[in-house]
């Protein structure tokens, strides 16, 4: 059986119109591209509200993305914008693949939902390592666990502490660098475009996949590496644990930058008008209640948040209401 007949047989099964389904799936492919502009979004929202069979069509698109854990547009843009012979039917036909049990091939992004451990929006996890030592995975992140070493996935933050390791040969490999841990205390994240290392205890020795001298890294001291070159500075160590405490840190951040790093904790997409991208937003909001948060945005600034759906919310400057009297 093909992939087109296999997705119209799981409408079919499903009680769902197979016209809405493709529609609902061509949204969700345009979402993971990470190209959808604030025009885009609202045609989303206005489509979903337009007729109960398409918020049916959303909500097993959803579904099937829950299996996958296919909720990140990091994920998906990676992988869609990956060259290759697979069109965009067949893109499609292949995510229904997913709810009627056929084969899905192993790129990067099924790699990493069957990683050893993978967190999806506001999940977070703990694990003892084998040798002794604590790793903690942030939101949209996965890792591989090896004899002696930890793989970490692009995009991923995770906090390593092996002062308590009964061994110090595990090595870490993030974004095209080796280290070993060694008895260290570290935090770190992969940006895409920059590497961030924080080193709260110990020292580790940065090695790239090239020869040449290893870059170390101190005590009370963090790195940002990117193309353009390498940052050092010293340690925030209050910023830098925050989210290991379940909170979002801002300190003078711009609004739209607050939003991304906010949506990372939730499911569906938050973005804002212009008019108030630059406001500037500072304080601590829980990110395991992202609801409350956008709340106590709304109550610290000028702004309003707009729910379109439970997956689509928009920020505005706030619309004083004047009563007269």
């Amino acid at each position: 059986m093909s992939a087109s007949s296999m997705l119209a047989e799981h409408a079919n099964r499903h009680g769902l119109e197979l016209q809405r389904l493709e529609t609902a799936l061509e949204w969700q492919v345009s979402h993971w591209s990470g190209d959808m502009s604030d025009q885009d979004l609202k045609e989303w929202a206005a489509w979903l509200a337009s007729h109960s069979g398409n918020q049916h069509a959303w909500h097993e698109v959803e579904r099937l993305a829950g299996r996958l854990e296919l909720v990140s547009p990091e994920l998906g843009r990676e992988s869609l914008k990956r060259p290759s012979s697979i069109n965009r039917r067949q893109v499609l036909a292949l995510l229904g693949l997913a709810g009627a049990g056929g084969m899905v091939a192993r790129t990067g992004w099924v790699q990493r939902t069957i990683a050893d451990c993978h967190c999806g929006p506001g999940e977070q996890r703990e694990l003892s390592l084998p040798g002794g030592g604590e790793l903690r995975v942030n939101t949209e992140s996965a890792v591989n666990l090896y004899q002696g070493k930890i793989e970490v996935f692009p995009g991923s933050e995770i906090a390593l502490d092996t002062r308590s390791a009964s061994q110090s040969a595990l090595f870490v490999e993030m974004a095209g660098l080796q280290w070993q841990a060694g008895k260290s205390h570290s935090v770190l994240r992969d940006y895409g475009d920059q590497l961030r290392v924080s080193l709260l205890a110990g020292e580790v020795a940065l090695l790239s996949g090239h020869a040449g001298a290893p870059l170390i890294v101190h005590e009370g001291e963090e790195v940002l590496l990117s193309p353009g070159g390498l940052q050092r500075r010293p340690l925030d160590t209050a910023a830098v644990l925050a989210w290991t405490r379940g909170v979002l840190l801002a300190d003078r951040m711009s609004m739209g930058d607050f939003l991304a790093e906010l949506g990372r904790y939730r499911r569906g997409f938050l973005y804002c008008d212009d008019a108030v991208k630059d406001l500037i937003v500072s304080g601590a909001y829980p990110v395991n209640d992202t609801d409350f948060a956008l709340q106590s945005l709304a109550q610290a600034l000028p702004v309003e948040v707009h729910y379109r759906t439970p997956w689509l919310v928009h920020v505005s400057h706030a619309e004083k209401n004047l009563v007269a009297v």
